[in-house]
């Protein structure tokens, strides 16, 4: 992706990391015929999200939340 692009810069970082970890294609207008062309869909990998209990509990004492 690049120039000329509609998709926000923060959209578009993810978009990019998600593709080079293999969990998505990413493309532009420009390339998108390309992309297209050389799609491998077994090549995806499917993304698994993971706990974001702890993130969320920093975030909370941080701030001054009871913890549970």
């Amino acid at each position: 992706m690049g120039r000329g692009s509609y998709i926000p810069k923060k959209v578009q970082g993810l978009a990019e990391e998600l593709a080079e970890r293999k969990h998505l294609f990413c493309a532009c207008l420009q390339t998108l015929y390309q992309v297209i062309e050389s799609l491998e869909l077994e090549s995806v990998i499917p993304y698994q999200p993971g706990d974001a209990t702890p993130v969320a509990k920093l975030i909370n004492r941080y701030l001054g939340f009871p913890s549970d």
